[in-house]
This record gives C-alpha cells, structure tokens and sequence, in this order.
C-alpha cells in the first residue's frame, strides 16, 4: 500500500509548513509479533532532501539526527547518479544531502 505521510505546522490564519513524503507500508520485522499479527513500517519513496534552514537543531534528539542523516545519506546515494551530468544540481545536492 502507498501512503503520504505529511507531518506539518499550521498558524492559523497565518502561514503552514508541511514536508510530504510518499512511503510504501512495509511489513516490519521486530522482536515482538503482536500475537503473530505482525508489525508494518515504512519505506520511504519520495528522495529529496529535507531542508535543514526549516529545523531548529536544539529540539532534535540524537535518534531523529541519526534518522535526517540517514535518509539524507539515501537520498544522496539514489539520486547523485542521476544527476551526474549536472554539475550545478550535483554539487546542490551534495550540499543539502550532507550530515547536520
């Protein structure tokens, strides 16, 4: 099944700021099996990089840095070889995909 997963802000009557991305629900493998129900999870399909001027550093925990890197570090490595005949665009996304 393909879902949007669209966590975002609103200021009513202000402004919004919402990041969507495409995932695939996936079954999940974890130590516990529900009463052999299972679990599911995602796997992310939309490859962009999240802008980090949007993120205020001080309120990440390690674990959701760890996760930014990591899909950043995914993006870079599906992406970068499409784009290895535009160096502008290469060079953008090097820079957007690096580590906080």
């Amino acid at each position: 099944m393909t879902v949007s997963n669209e966590p975002g802000y609103y200021a009513d009557g202000r402004f919004g700021i919402r990041i969507e991305s495409i995932v695939l629900v996936r079954d999940a493998k974890t130590l516990s099996n529900f009463g052999d129900k299972g679990y599911l999870g995602f796997e992310v399909v939309t490859m962009c990089p999240i802008s980090k001027k949007l993120i205020d550093m001080s309120l990440l925990t390690v674990d959701e840095r760890k996760w930014l890197d990591a899909y950043h570090a995914q993006t870079w490595e599906k992406v970068s070889p499409l784009l290895k005949n535009d160096e502008r665009a290469l060079k953008w996304l090097e820079r957007e995909t690096s580590p906080l």
